[in-house]
């Protein structure tokens, strides 16, 4: 029984971990708390903490919690995680498979770290060329976002808080933007740094806490809102401080090398 109830409990934890809203966690785990023994249960989800309490006939209830250190975004997981949960619910699958198949999906990596820095330099290229940049500009963002792309992937795997890694990762875009402008004026530094910033900001995290809030999940949107603020801030951090050295050094006088 209290099988039943971990592994709820570890897809529940899935499920937060890589970006889930908290309505969808909690279907999933409803699927499968799906035993005819359970009488009661009830789930509270607030913000990074799981808590669980279920009751079985003729026993005292249970409760279990699970709190959530790092989230991030896997679509990809919660995709499998709600596949696997309804596979259980309707019984093409048993207790051992679902758990083989949540630790499957809990350690796999599904897109190596320089794919996600390819793909990221390509969109970060893209939006240069849609703010008007020319194709030399365009290129040279590729190879600038490289670097801080690859940066923020480091310090999320050396469990760096998000919020200074977004600082030093938004340093590093303005710096290589302004050295580039020093060779190429042609290149106009802000639409290269407008076009990372863009590719870097905490959209999707907004974007969850937003349908928290609508579905009345007002703690839980609230944190995440607050978080997606504070990522943001972190890389205008970056930026600016970098910037105010440039302006101040050269007394805002924009200069070649």
């Amino acid at each position: 029984m209290s099988k039943n109830l971990s592994l709820a409990l570890r897809a529940g934890e899935i499920m937060l971990k890589n970006g889930s809203e908290t309505y969808r966690a909690q279907n999933i785990i409803n699927l499968i708390l799906k035993d005819k023994d359970i009488i009661d249960k009830n789930i509270t989800i607030i913000g990074t903490a799981i808590i669980i309490t279920v009751q079985y006939a003729d026993q005292p209830p249970i409760t279990m919690t699970k709190s959530i250190a790092r989230r991030k975004n896997n679509l990809h997981k919660l995709s499998f995680v709600s596949k696997l949960a309804l596979e259980y619910n309707q019984g093409k699958s048993d207790l051992l498979k679902l758990e083989e198949g949540l630790e499957a999906i809990d350690i796999s990596i599904t897109y190596p770290v320089w794919m996600k820095v390819i793909a990221t330099s390509i969109a970060t290229a893209l939006f240069t060329l849609g703010y008007g940049a020319s194709l030399a500009g365009a290129l040279a963002i590729f190879f600038i976002t490289l670097l801080p792309a690859y940066l923020i992937q480091y310090f999320m795997r050396q469990n760096m808080p998000f919020f200074l890694s977004n600082i030093l990762a938004g340093a590093v875009i303005s710096f290589l933007s302004l050295i580039t402008f020093q060779f190429y004026p042609e290149m106009q530094y802000n639409k290269m740094i407008s076009s990372v910033i863009i590719i870097l900001t905490p959209g999707v995290m907004a974007v969850t806490a937003i349908r928290d809030l609508v579905n009345g999940d007002f703690i839980t949107g609230a944190s995440r809102g607050i978080d997606a603020i504070i990522l943001a801030a972190g890389l205008s951090i970056g930026v600016g401080a970098v910037l105010s050295l440039y302006l101040f050094i050269s007394g805002g006088v924009i200069w070649k090398l």
